[in-house]
């Protein structure tokens, strides 16, 4: 029972492991504390964490021995599932009681205390989660780096903050931290009362089909400007479990801009599928939407930016029974130079499945495109 426990998800893509181990905190050094990581492809993800109970005084959990594990199968949310339950004992009585859970999406970590020999246990925290538990790498972008930072960019209760900075008081419940990794990976993480929540997601698809109920509801949605509307597509939204109120825009956004965020963020609309194709947090955000043989592409950005859109590829994740040789592009955009109006509506028959579309976003921009197929 000496050697670590190993845990992998149905498909393999996740590992995690929990362990016995000395650990340094700080100076002081703790014998025999139980403690566990996580991999996804083969890239560690959650470093060494201890898995004790923690007090103002140090972990409970050290000086410890493994002295049962019971694996399980269960059905999660997010699909299939592999569960262990793992029990420490220590010679003075104390005992703790590990649960990893993992899934090809997520991994999930709590301790509890099988038999309560203090009368303020209740108060007791769970896990360590230290900081640089997950890894960049020395490749790691400017982007990946500030990503990494949206729990301090989002202080708790500042509405001073201003408004592309501080969603946590919109939040009923604790914010997600999201890091996004240079080659497309990305994990959020979140503590849960006395769990430990890690999910594991490509750049940045999954979020944008899933919703991992880390929040129970937003109380309001305020867009003040695109920064802060790139931030809630990728912090926020993905996140809250309950129905999104109707966001409250600022007057720095475009008609343009209003119409592909309430599109990005439609919840209730009949959709055949759901594609993120590319975005950063605070940045930009481009999605499409496919209903039948109908696409529609919504972007939206915070800088002035060129976003160009490949009618191929939403071809190529079409049905190939619903596929067409020429397409009706519809676009409604930020007019230019030139033009007058708060938006432009064109429309251009008898495109190509190999057309590209180009768009100049205005600062706080946007567009909407459909693909609409000929007979």
């Amino acid at each position: 029972m000496a050697e670590p426990q190993t845990l992998f998800s149905p498909a393999g893509r996740v590992r995690a492991e929990v362990a016995v181990e000395t650990v340094w905190i700080g100076s002081t050094v703790y014998p025999a504390c139980p403690v566990w990581r996580v991999w996804v492809d083969g890239c560690a993800v959650v470093d060494t964490s201890t898995a004790g109970l923690m007090t103002g005084d140090g972990p409970l959990g050290y000086g410890l021995s493994l002295v049962k594990v019971s694996r399980h199968r269960p059905q999660t949310g997010l699909g299939p599932g592999r569960s262990l339950v793992a029990r420490f004992a220590a010679r003075d009585g104390r005992e703790l009681e590990l649960t990893l859970r993992v899934t090809d999406l997520s991994a999930f970590c709590a301790v509890r205390q099988p038999r309560k020999r203090r009368p303020d246990a209740e108060d007791i925290g769970v896990t360590r989660f230290p900081v640089g538990s997950v890894l960049l790498g020395p490749e790691a972008t400017p982007n990946a780096q500030r990503s990494m930072f949206n729990a301090q960019r989002l202080p708790p209760n500042d509405p001073g903050a201003g408004p592309t900075s501080d969603l946590r008081p919109l939040i009923a419940g604790p914010l997600p931290q999201v890091l996004f990794t240079p080659d497309g990976k990305g994990v959020a993480f979140w503590r849960h009362g006395l769990e430990r929540h890690v999910v594991f997601f490509d750049r940045p698809g999954d979020l944008a089909e899933r919703r991992f109920a880390a929040l129970a509801s937003v109380a309001a949605l305020n867009v003040a400007d695109g920064r802060q509307g790139c931030d809630h597509l990728f912090l926020t939204v993905p996140f809250t479990r309950n129905a999104l109120p109707a966001p409250a825009f600022g007057a720095a956004l475009t008609p343009a801009y209003r119409a592909a965020f309430e599109t990005l963020i439609d919840r209730e609309a009949a959709c055949d599928a759901f594609w993120m194709m590319r975005g950063e947090p605070g940045e930009f955000a481009v999605g499409a939407r496919r209903q039948g043989a109908v696409w529609r592409v919504a972007g939206i950005t915070a800088a002035a930016k060129t976003l160009t859109v490949r009618v191929e590829d939403l071809w190529l994740r079409t049905p190939a029974e619903w596929r067409a040789p020429h397409y009706t592009v519809e676009i409604l955009r930020d007019p230019i130079a030139g033009e007058a109006g708060a938006v432009v509506q064109e429309t251009f028959a008898a495109q190509a499945p190999d057309v590209r579309v180009a768009l100049d976003l205005a600062r706080d921009g946007g567009f909407l495109l459909t693909f609409r197929p000929q007979s």
